[in-house]
């Protein structure tokens, strides 16, 4: 269990959590910036999306996709008030272990040169650097940072 997050549940993500994840988005410019329209539809376009709930309501979110043997990481975000909290952690945790009962080898994500504390927690969870994307990111303009782990089968 992940510190300080034994009160939050993962859920699947629903169509009324969208105006919270879209606040939440407002809030956190390290993640990537997605419209209300594009998060309506993950669910028709084969994505895999999680929330994380407290009694308080929705803390924080993760995206991802299945491509072949691969889990991708698209989004992680947890609202500002409930931040270093084992928020992120815990939807990390979940994602993982979907990922590998789904059947997947690896797990990739890219991640804000800047984003030290989302780079602090892809590392303790045993993500290691595998590569650079440069200027991927936009508003404002920044490199990405590769990072992969391996969590089926022989690496």
């Amino acid at each position: 269990m992940s510190r300080g997050a034994s009160d939050v549940a993962v859920r699947a993500l629903t169509t009324p959590d969208i105006p919270v994840i879209s606040a939440i988005l407002s809030e956190s410019p390290g993640a990537a910036a997605w419209s209300q329209d594009s998060l309506c539809q993950l669910a028709s376009a084969g994505f895999h999306a999680w929330v994380a709930e407290q009694a308080a309501g929705v803390a924080g979110f993760l995206i991802g996709r299945i491509a072949g043997d691969e889990f991708e990481i698209l989004n992680l975000a947890v609202a500002r008030t409930f931040r270093r909290r084992g928020i992120a952690s815990k939807l990390l945790e979940s994602a993982l272990e979907f990922a590998r009962i789904a059947g997947s080898q690896r797990v990739y994500l890219e991640v804000r040169v800047s984003n030290e504390p989302a780079v602090g927690l892809y590392t303790r969870h045993g993500f290691t650097k595998c590569g650079r994307r440069f200027r991927y990111y936009r508003d404002p303009a920044e490199d990405a940072l590769l990072f992969s782990r391996h969590i089926g089968g022989t690496p």
